[in-house]
């Protein structure tokens, strides 16, 4: 999730594993009366994902998917894609997330605009299907995504709005997990470097927020600084390294603190690449 919209698809079958540890999340026993953030909250998470070309217009992508706010998805996306336009729609399914509701269902849908070595705009909305929480343990998942993108010599930089959402009622409250993330970034890059450098500056909101009769809500914003490198060794494998941390965090809401408290999220993962004879 953290990799440029810029790369054009590939033509074989690709795999992948990604593995993320962070303490920049809410615990799943904290209460409405809690002021202060757990700094020894410890969350991870591993997710496997693939994609492979179905015709030279269209790819499916696949994978289960790990996120602190989201819980645990799968996607099955397809993906038409054309020389100034690519559309992607498909299922995704929340899995495991309660008991009481195993998988839940809901809709993946994409579109990115480009203008070839120019700019891009990408869009995208997940979102589960189902009316009002009922039953304890019922949830939502939601994610939005906005990403406009420009190439420049040696390197592309994109600005980007992403939300997530997890809300899930409990037996007097509905409870909502949610992340905003205002992004800037640029991934550098050279010909025949087997080398690819990404860095970033975003501010983000992460907030969880009780819902009775009274709403109460705990907020934490962040400036972040992150930083990503990609290495493509010989042959088809290329690993991914990255880290992100505060510089600044401040509480709004009900939240106190936060300002001395350093938060991160430091992830890896492998990509192969698999000839279609293969």
């Amino acid at each position: 999730m953290l990799t440029a919209l810029g790369a054009t698809a590939a033509s074989a079958l690709d795999l992948g594993v990604e593995t993320w540890v962070s303490n920049l999340g809410f615990r799943s026993d904290r209460v409405s009366t809690d002021t202060s953030l757990p700094g020894g909250a410890y969350f991870w998470g591993v997710s496997v994902f693939g994609s492979q070309p179905v015709t030279d217009s269209v790819k499916v992508e696949a994978g289960f998917y790990s996120d602190p706010i989201l819980r645990y998805t799968t996607r099955t996306i397809f993906t038409y894609e054309a020389r100034f336009l690519s559309v992607g729609i498909g299922p995704i399914f929340g899995l495991f997330n309660d008991l009481g509701t195993p998988v839940k269902s809901g809709i993946s849908a994409s579109v990115k605009l480009e203008y070839p070595g120019v700019v891009f705009v990408y869009l995208r909305s997940d979102s589960s299907i189902g009316g009002s929480l009922e039953q304890t343990g019922d949830y939502t998942q939601e994610l939005t995504e906005i990403v406009l993108g420009g190439y420049f010599p040696h390197v592309i930089c994109t600005l980007g709005l992403r939300t997530t959402s997890f809300e899930q009622k409990a037996s007097s409250e509905n409870v909502t997990d949610s992340l905003t993330e205002y992004t800037f970034a640029a991934e550098m890059f050279k010909k025949n470097v087997p080398y690819r450098l990404r860095i970033w500056m975003s501010y983000d909101d992460l907030s969880r927020s009780y819902v009775s009769a009274t709403t109460t809500t705990s907020t934490l914003g962040s400036l972040i600084l992150g930083t990503q490198v990609e290495a493509s060794l010989p042959g088809s494998l290329s690993l991914t390294a990255g880290f992100e941390g505060n510089i600044y965090s401040f509480g709004l809401g009900t939240l106190s603190g936060g300002d001395s408290m350093f938060l991160f999220r430091t992830y890896a993962g492998m990509k192969i690449k698999l000839d279609r004879g293969l």
